[in-house]
């Protein structure tokens, strides 16, 4: 089985220190831990749905450097400073994102803070067979 780390891409934040945004090992990519950054200027985005909805935009954007799309997400880690002023606001970007489902499999986790002063993080673990057998959903 192949580890291999995945490059950032025009699409994809570049990492800030010593990590890489994703890895692909075997059939499954993940993707480290992202933020509501802005790719360009690596500036935290302005307001709390609005910073939510580009970390969930960060995360995909470094899957997709992997060839895995939302749809092959197994399941998503999201850290957030403060659990009952956030989850709701995840809940909302992700019906977004994710229409009425199937929503992968999730754990929202308070802690204390996080790296920046940010209200949240998320990572995430995609199964996209790496073969080119892409398996499609519609």
């Amino acid at each position: 089985m192949s580890l291999k780390i995945i490059a950032p891409t025009d699409k994809t934040i570049t990492p800030s220190g010593t990590w890489s945004i994703g890895a692909r090992a075997g059939d499954f990519v993940f993707i480290g831990g992202m933020h509501g950054t802005d790719r360009v200027t690596g500036k935290m985005v302005d307001g709390d749905e609005a910073r939510i909805r580009r970390m969930f935009d960060n995360m995909l954007a470094a899957a997709e450097a992997a060839g895995a799309t939302k749809a092959d997400a197994v399941r998503l880690t999201v850290f957030v400073t403060d659990v009952a002023k956030y989850r709701p606001v995840v809940n909302k970007v992700q019906k977004d994102i994710w229409g009425d489902g199937p929503y992968p499999p999730r754990t929202v986790l308070q802690v204390p803070a996080l790296d920046q002063g940010d209200i949240a993080e998320i990572d995430g673990t995609f199964y996209a067979p790496a073969e080119g057998h892409h398996h499609h959903h519609h």
